[in-house]
């Protein structure tokens, strides 16, 4: 999701983030035998600088949706199933450009978001019977981000309302059931309301969290020649909450714990590509600072991912039990 907090780091700030996410997706019919969400690692950064007293201007990069689904050799027991059930390769990447202009205790934010889609395959139609898989050009949407914020910095209180407008594609297809032919898969991204949080409770320790909520079910995939009235995808709306605390050690170390939750919305669903509803997550973190400055956070996630049964051709599978493990390393340096 769009970072911000780096906007406030003191001077100029560079920080890179690896991220890796292991899933384990299964179910009693359609992918029995291995996860239909294959393993899915991103790289992202973020810089800012100061332009003048109160301006400060910044660079995000980062994955902001994608997935890579695989029922080919998931060892369904359904004849033929395990051999053509959809695949698809799925990333959109990010590019935020960021101004914040700080007045006394207020902060506003203001920018412009560049969403891009990479090419992409879907090999969904091969039960319907494609010979190919589908095959996508990738594209670009830009959309306007724009906050506000209020912050104490003698409590490290800031509290931050964020807005991100939804960005849309139209994207060039040929295979699967379109054959040589070209049509257009359409696709978009919601719009964001984010509210971020943190305040000092004690000495040394920070209370943080987020509520963020995005329309997903407005926001349908529709390979072609699919269409936005019969999707390819079956999302839903979605509201996150975050809770956490960080507590400072010693000079060198300090440590974060966090609870995540995403609101499940809806149990039964129609759609392959979506076997999941809502999730449950505790997260910790620890971050060493070195002599010049320099951060480095190690941290990992162990998502609950709730149960859904998900009926295609008049067959049923039962997703349950599922995990998400996301692990990842950060890097941050103030110059």
């Amino acid at each position: 999701e769009l970072p911000t907090s780096f906007l406030y780091e003191s001077g100029n700030y560079l920080e890179v983030t690896y991220i890796n996410r292991n899933y384990e997706i299964t179910d009693n019919m359609f992918a029995p035998g291995r996860s239909m969400l294959d393993d899915v690692s991103s790289l992202h950064f973020a810089t800012k600088f100061d332009a003048s007293e109160n301006l400060s201007v910044g660079l995000a990069r980062y994955n902001q949706a994608g997935a890579s689904h695989n029922y080919q050799g998931a060892g369904s027991p359904l004849p033929g199933f395990s051999a053509v059930g959809p695949r698809t390769e799925l990333s959109i990447n990010a590019l935020a450009v960021l101004g914040r202009y700080s007045m006394d205790d207020f902060s506003a934010i203001g920018g412009i978001k560049i969403s891009t889609v990479a090419d992409a395959t879907a090999d969904i139609f091969k039960l319907s019977g494609a010979a190919t898989a589908a095959s996508i050009e990738g594209g670009s949407d830009t959309g306007l981000v724009a906050g506000v914020a209020y912050e104490k910095p003698e409590i490290a209180l800031r509290v931050e309302l964020v807005y991100e407008t939804e960005a849309s594609f139209s994207l060039p297809t040929t295979g699967g059931l379109l054959g040589a032919a070209t049509a257009n898969t359409t696709a978009s991204v919601p719009d964001y309301r984010t509210l971020n949080f943190q305040s000092g409770i004690a000495e040394d320790t920070l209370l943080y969290g987020s509520i963020r909520q995005a329309d997903w079910s407005n926001h349908q995939v529709a390979v072609a020649p699919q269409t936005q009235a019969a999707p390819t995808s079956d999302f839903s709306d979605s509201t996150t909450y975050t809770i956490g605390i960080g507590r400072k050690i010693s000079d060198q170390w300090s440590i974060t714990a966090s609870y995540k939750t995403e609101e499940a919305t809806e149990n039964t669903g129609t759609s392959l590509l979506s076997p999941t509803d809502g999730y449950e997550a505790i997260g910790a973190a620890a971050i060493y600072t070195l002599e010049n400055g320099t951060e480095i956070t190690v941290g990992v996630n162990y998502s609950m991912v709730g149960d859904k049964t998900v009926t295609s051709s008049g067959v049923s599978g039962l997703y349950s039990d599922n995990t998400v493990v996301t692990s990842g390393i950060k890097v941050a340096y103030n110059f």
